[in-house]
């Protein structure tokens, strides 16, 4: 269940951000095989004053914060960081030295659907 936010400026065109989301979706298919139904991937835009971008980067700078269950091996993450990056440039015409990726794997007893813990805790 991959929890996905995408920080961008504001002023892309829906077209534009609905290619971001769906290139982040069939990377994580094609990476992962996370089924569908069970990949959260939302864009928040920020104002440029608020989301100022370090040198080297344009102003279409994309950061991905990605919670993930753990249990994955460092190949896996890898692939999917260049399954990312390879989408989102094909898809949505982002530079590869624009995308920043961090991954958080927070406990499973720390993730819950319904009301209910994936795992019981303690």
């Amino acid at each position: 269940m991959p929890l996905v936010k995408v920080e961008i400026r504001t002023g892309k065109s829906v077209e534009y951000r609905q290619s971001l989301i769906e290139s982040l979706r069939q990377a994580f298919v094609d990476a992962l095989q996370t089924p569908e139904t069970a990949l959260w991937i939302r864009i928040c835009e920020r104002k440029e004053e608020n989301f100022p971008i370090p040198p080297g980067r344009s102003g279409d700078a994309v950061l991905i914060e990605v919670s993930l269950m753990p249990g994955r091996g460092p190949e896996k993450k890898q692939g999917l960081y260049r399954a990312i990056v390879e989408h989102l440039a094909h898809d949505a015409g982002v530079r590869p030295e624009d995308v920043y990726i961090v991954l958080y794997e927070p406990p499973v007893e720390n993730w819950a659907e319904h009301g209910e813990a994936f795992a019981p805790s303690g």
